[in-house]
């Protein structure tokens, strides 16, 4: 959305990837507009099959608290990292 000369521009983009714009007299339906048209051009899709164990809520079941371990965290610099040579 942007204003120009006192109008309010929705700005989005259609399925077909074209650019699209609409003037209107409010920022607020200007925003509404152009929230409800990116929604119809690119709807998000529902979540298929069950959530990951690792980062679903922890179960309260009245078991003893489960701790994390702790990973060693791997080098991301090429400087730091050691190689070995092999004879």
């Amino acid at each position: 959305m942007f204003e120009k000369q006192g109008k309010f521009y929705a700005d989005w983009r259609d399925r077909t990837g074209r650019r699209l714009r609409k003037s209107f007299t409010t920022r607020r339906a200007a925003l509404q507009f152009e929230a409800e048209q990116k929604e119809l051009a690119h709807p998000k899709s529902k979540a298929r099959g069950q959530r990951s164990p690792r980062y679903s809520a922890p179960s309260t079941s009245g078991s003893a608290p489960v701790t994390l371990r702790t990973r060693a965290r791997s080098v991301s610099s090429p400087k730091l990292v050691t190689f070995r040579r092999s004879v």
